[in-house]
């Protein structure tokens, strides 16, 4: 896992925003409402970044601003502050116990699905070419419109490229269940530690 990076002064200001939002309005900061107070902010002169963010138009579950999501991932990884910023349906709050559990837990299953994504992909790479169980008459029996072996690639001239994209997918999906983890696992000694002993 790498070394925790300093927050930059968005990274900061992003947090107090939201820490402000739940402690003195109980409320959770939309995307949109997160830039209309950076806007609101930059006009009177009071951010003390320039690399703002931006909001993008679009539809169904994307986000419409990447770089909040982003930034709220690296300060949960923060050692700087001990709070965990909770996200759901592109809102952000500071979680308190039973919110912070259940956000712990949903990273796990997180884990566990992509887990079992990159076990079908390499069980399927490592058993092509390999036989099927097959009836007397040679069908085999988990598919009468199989043929006699296990084909989990295509066999055409650009083969070497849709492997590669088989590699790549599969490496990315490693990473993502290695950084599902050790959020998870941060998260989790984020909340023992606030648990025990208060926090910022």
């Amino acid at each position: 896992m790498e070394e925790p990076k300093s927050l930059t002064p968005r990274q900061w200001w992003l947090y107090r925003l939201i820490k402000w939002a739940t402690l003195e309005q109980d409320t959770k900061l939309s995307i949109s409402q997160i830039i209309d107070y950076q806007n609101k902010y930059g006009q009177a002169g009071k951010l003390t970044f320039t690399d703002l963010y931006n909001f993008i138009e679009s539809e169904g579950n994307h986000s419409n601003c990447p770089e909040i999501y982003k930034d709220v991932d690296i300060i949960n990884e923060s050692d700087e502050l001990d709070k965990i910023i909770c996200k759901k349906n592109n809102q952000f709050w500071l979680g308190n116990e039973s919110e912070c559990i259940q956000f712990y837990n949903k990273l796990m299953h997180n884990v566990c699905r992509d887990s079992h994504k990159c076990k079908i992909i390499r069980d399927k790479i490592s058993r092509d070419g390999q036989g099927k169980l097959i009836t007397f008459d040679g069908i085999p029996i988990n598919d009468t419109n199989a043929r006699e072996f296990h084909e989990s690639f295509i066999r055409q001239e650009n083969l070497l490229k849709e492997l590669e994209k088989k590699d790549k997918t599969i490496h990315d999906l490693e990473i993502k269940v290695l950084q599902y983890k050790n959020q998870a696992d941060m998260y989790k000694e984020r909340y023992e530690y606030y648990k025990n002993n208060g926090g910022h």
